[in-house]
Formats: structure tokens, sequence, C-alpha cells
């Protein structure tokens, strides 16, 4: 039966470098998955994001929808978005059985340095630094929607399988930690 791993947390906390991690050790043991990256899938759900409280709940039920396709189609799934939400995550616990939830717990300020190296692309380089100068001072960024960590609080889950301190846990040695829970768990 395949599972699904959503791998949450706040902008900058290391969500892409642990799935990544992960993702070595699934190729390794030969385990087949499809790797849902929000930031990828995003642009063709919504092509110019404006990350308003109705885009983003429209784009995360899209989102869910599609790792559960994938897991009726008998393939493993890692969810790798902030879903800052619980109510994203729940949506795609509640429609796949083998689920679990790992929850990246990292300071603010670790993000913040993070994402401050983040080159323009996918999503908008220097979130954190615009969002803060934003509340400060009122300056105005284009497509600069809310920000999650500074305008927009993050929902964590008490049902959380997996929670990771990534200030304190290597990517390495988070994705191990992840591994060897959907092990323990039966789901690989």
């Amino acid at each position: 039966m395949p599972f699904a791993i959503w791998v949450t947390g706040l902008p900058g906390s290391g969500k892409s470098a642990i799935s990544g991690e992960l993702i070595k050790i699934l190729k390794k043991e030969k385990v087949k998955f499809k790797y849902l990256r929000l930031d990828e899938i995003r642009k063709k759900i919504v092509k110019n994001p404006k990350y308003t409280n109705k885009e983003r709940d429209f784009v995360y039920k899209k989102f869910a929808d599609i790792g559960v396709n994938y897991i009726k189609k008998n393939k493993n799934v890692i969810f790798d978005a902030t879903a800052h939400k619980k109510k994203y995550r729940e949506r795609a616990r509640k429609k796949i059985k083998n689920f679990a939830e790992a929850y990246i717990k990292c300071p603010i300020s670790i993000c913040v340095k993070r994402e401050s190296k983040r080159e323009q692309g996918l999503v908008i380089a220097d979130i954190y630094k615009k969002a803060l100068q934003r509340k400060r001072a009122g300056k105005k960024y284009k497509n600069l929607g809310k920000v999650i960590g500074v305008d927009v609080m993050f929902e964590e889950s008490k049902k959380a399988e997996i929670k990771i301190n990534s200030g304190k846990t290597k990517p390495k040695k988070a994705a191990n930690i992840i591994f060897n829970d959907l092990k323990k768990n039966n789901f690989l």
C-alpha cells in the first residue's frame, strides 16, 4: 500500500534540503515515489500567484488532490510544502491511509538567514527581509503576499508523527529520522 509523507514547516526551515536527502535514501533503497514540491506546482495551478488566503486555500486543495491521485495510482508521495494551516495537511491525511507528517521546526532567525541566500526563482528572494521591511516601514513589494512566519502564523499540528528541529539537525540526519519512521510504521 502506498504512503505519503508531508514535509512541512516555515519557509527556510529546511524542508526542501531534507526532502532532497530523503529522496537520495529512497532511491538508494529502490523505493519509487513522486516528489511534489509546491513551489514548482503552484505556478501550474495559478499563473500569477498573489498569495492571498483565498488563493492559498485553492492551491493547497489542488496540491493535496494531486497527491491523492498519485496514491490512487499506487505511487508513494513526498509532499514538500509549507502548508501553514493544519486543514491543508489534514485534507491529505483524511484521504490517504498511510500518511505521515514531518514538521520541520526551526527558529525564525535561522529561517530568515537561510531565506536571504535564496535566489530569485520559483519564489521571491528575501521574502522575510521584504516582509519585515513592509511591516516596519510600509515599503511595498510587487507580488509579495502575506509571508508565513511574519504576517501569517504557522499552525503546528499535534498530529505530526515526526518533529525535527532543523536548527540543530542536519538535513541528512533529518532525512534518516523520517526514513526510519516510515520503516517503523511499516510504510516501507
